[in-house]
């Protein structure tokens, strides 16, 4: 199969064509467009397309017997350099998944239709979840897509595959008091500065670990939240990816700090300085500026935080939820005191209103009945 894309390198476009090479393998090429970056982009793209065509020529006997199966292992590898680490290491394990079903059935990407996908669908409901089978659908029409825009099919036969009902996620949350009785069990814990983050900001764990001394405007009282830190686990490598690219533009926020925030960061900033001064070359120093770590300097991982969220909880005899619903709990919070749920859509980072209404509808709910018994004493009065 050839694949192709479109690169930037030293303020040119290249097309990077992925083509087989005749042996059995996939070869990649990079080809100078010859155009500058700015204001070149459809002539690229033309360029792009030419080229996808020329190699394809070449080897359209061969396409004819490409493995459905095959295309997306393809697919996957010519996607990579588009999407994150942790994007990518996902879409793996989901094909790990995939892949077995078609290539035991020797299904042609050719040949493939609804009913093959739709099959699929129904194979896996019996072990998976529809919201897990929903995934798999997402990643089989992408790539599928793309086999179109390259014309290697002519349709895309899985947008007549009836997709099943998503299963509706209510997160879990701490009202007023339990909020009040976990700060004061996560004092002098290693994982109090993240509860601290999660509890008053909402932040989304790999903010919270990503959060620097860097992103403190002291002078203003402010924390920018630009940054994040996810594990990454490809296949049974576990590391930590850290990158400036956040989930959504509206993630990109500059958030308030009060006075007991700020007493809180001050006295953390200076231990860790204390921290360094007495560990001294022992001290480590690879993540040095990030505010999230331990008295060695060592990053406080994302996966500690939630394991270590969950053994504190059940120590302190507290009922359980999640990590990522404190960041529920901080908008149940807001919503409480009467803040709309535009103003917790910004304070949150959401992407767009509707998600936030359909998030925070259980809580709304509560407030819908004090109106209801609002109406009725003003009637009756």
């Amino acid at each position: 199969m050839t694949t192709g894309s479109l690169q930037k390198k030293n303020g040119k476009y290249y097309a990077v064509i992925c083509f087989n090479n005749g042996g059995g393998k996939q070869t990649q090429k990079w080809i100078n467009t010859g155009y500058t970056i700015i204001g070149n982009k459809k002539k690229a793209d033309q360029f792009l397309k030419e080229k996808i065509e020329e190699y394809s020529d070449v080897q359209q006997v061969q396409d004819i017997k490409l493995l459905f199966s095959d295309f997306l292992t393809d697919w996957l590898e010519m996607h990579k350099i588009k999407v994150e680490a942790i994007t990518y290491a996902g879409y793996k394990r989901l094909l790990l998944q995939i892949h077995p079903y078609f290539k035991q059935r020797k299904v042609y990407l050719l040949d493939l239709n609804a009913k093959h996908i739709q099959d699929y669908c129904t194979y896996k409901l019996k072990t998976v979840s529809p919201n897990t089978v929903l995934k798999h659908l997402t990643l089989i029409k992408t790539a599928l897509k793309y086999a179109q825009k390259i014309k290697l099919i002519k349709e895309n036969p899985s947008d007549w595959v009836e997709r099943p009902r998503k299963q509706k996620f209510i997160g879990d949350y701490y009202n007023k008091d339990e909020i009040t009785t976990l700060l004061g069990v996560i004092k002098d814990s290693l994982i109090e500065t993240p509860l601290m983050f999660a509890i008053y900001f909402g932040l989304r764990r790999s903010e919270i670990v990503g959060a620097r001394w860097s992103s403190i405007d002291w002078l203003n009282r402010t924390l920018t939240i630009s940054h994040k830190i996810v594990p990454v686990n490809d296949n049974g490598t576990y590391r930590l990816d850290a990158s400036d690219r956040l989930k959504t533009k509206s993630s990109y926020r500059t958030m308030p700090l009060d006075d007991t925030f700020v007493a809180f960061l001050t006295q953390l900033k200076e231990q860790q300085e204390a921290n360094k001064a007495y560990f001294g070359n022992t001290y480590s120093y690879e993540y040095d500026g990030y505010i999230c770590v331990n008295d060695m300097g060592q990053l406080i991982s994302p996966n500690y935080i939630t394991a270590a969220f969950r053994k504190l909880l059940v120590k302190n005899d507290m009922r359980l939820i999640r990590l990522h619903d404190l960041r529920h709990s901080c908008a149940t919070l807001l919503l409480s005191l009467g803040y709309n749920m535009k103003d917790i859509q910004v304070w949150l980072g959401l992407g767009d209103i509707g998600t936030t209404m359909n998030i925070y509808a259980h809580v709304e709910s509560s407030a819908k009945k004090a109106m209801i018994n609002g109406i009725a004493n003003a009637l009756n009065s």
